[in-house]
């Protein structure tokens, strides 16, 4: 009965630590990102790359993947064979 008892004070302890708002305010912020419109705002009001990441705490990779201009879509098309 000890044994049982102790196993569930323990499942309990563990299912309170994972569960503690801190702990889900730590994961929240991490999906919490600035949008892209805000980051090319402020590079066309001249920002540098730096400042930005640097002003919205954002990685120097997030802001170059705002900036750069658009790959192309689609893939090439096969040429038509000659008949």
């Amino acid at each position: 009965m000890k044994r049982t008892g102790l196993a569930l004070i323990s499942l309990l302890a563990a299912a309170v630590l994972v569960g503690s708002p801190a702990l889900a305010a730590r994961k929240g912020a991490h999906h919490a990102t600035v949008p892209c419109s805000k980051i090319k705002e402020a590079i066309a009001a001249g920002k540098t790359a730096e400042d930005v990441a640097k002003e919205m705490n954002v990685s120097a990779a997030r802001v170059k993947s705002c900036t750069a201009p658009p790959k192309s879509g689609g893939k090439k098309a096969a040429p038509k064979k000659a008949s």
